[in-house]
């Protein structure tokens, strides 16, 4: 609770300064300029293009050029959701970026990875004509929540589903603990089992039929992602999407 109201605390004073003074570019500490912590020019430096990736789990080729294709993966075992969306490789000043925001407490970047999701959903995703009927972040696990005092993808849920104008539905999602705190570590085996008993859908009377834009920070494996999608069909979601911030090459 503490914790909470710190990082409450915290992100009101950050905008109070952000008012009366620059914000400093996180990158090279040059002023800023109007909205957000990363200058023009360091933002044209992110490596936010990708190689050709997967047109449904989003995974990226190894070697830039040619068209975007179906990996092998998901040839063999199709995932529960219909397509993932990534804005950027999880390395570098991307890398960074993430880290900070998530294990440093980072909050006051919520803003600018919060434009990296819209644009990318702008330009890739609302050409498709999918009416979304909720935005849904990726649950943390509760014990994690209160050490780390919120949940980075739930910040970044609920700033895209005001940008758009479509509702953020926490409730559609929870964590439930199963002994492993995190997943960075396990195999990709290992990952695939403990996603499924990691997650349950609620409410299926709100979810028949819907179009679900689940929301993640980085995507490694997509055994989440899967988990969740396969977890909120079942429940009666129509289809689910995915969008995240960044993803590592295989």
């Amino acid at each position: 609770m503490l914790r909470r109201l710190l990082v409450k605390v915290r992100r009101l004073l950050g905008w109070a300064l952000d008012f009366c003074y620059p914000c400093d570019c996180v990158f090279c500490e040059r002023p800023a300029g109007e909205g957000g912590y990363i200058c023009a020019d360091c933002l044209g430096r992110l490596p936010l293009t990708r190689n050709p990736s997967c047109l449904i789990c989003g995974a990226e080729a190894p070697v830039p050029g040619g068209p975007d294709f179906v990996c092998s993966e998901c040839l063999a075992h199709r995932p529960a959701f219909a397509r993932a969306f990534v804005v950027a490789r999880y390395e570098g000043a991307v890398r960074h970026l993430i880290h900070r925001f998530k294990y440093q407490g980072g909050v006051w970047l919520q803003e600018d990875l919060v434009r990296f999701l819209e644009a990318t959903y702008r330009v890739r995703i609302a050409p498709l004509g999918v009416a979304f009927d909720a935005i849904v972040p990726v649950p943390m696990q509760p014990s994690k929540r209160r050490q780390r005092g919120y949940n980075q993808a739930d910040l970044l849920a609920d700033g895209l589903a005001k940008a758009l104008g479509i509702p953020c539905q926490r409730r559609f999602l929870r964590r439930v603990p199963t002994g492993v705190v995190s997943q960075t570590r396990l195999r990709r085996e290992e990952r695939l089992r403990n996603a499924f008993a990691a997650y349950r859908a609620a409410h299926p009377r709100h979810l028949k039929g819907k179009n679900l834009l689940l929301v993640d920070d980085v995507m490694t494996t997509g055994a989440t992602c899967n988990a969740c999608a396969r977890l909120l069909r079942r429940a009666g979601a129509k289809r689910v999407y995915v969008l995240a911030l960044a993803r590592p090459l295989r």
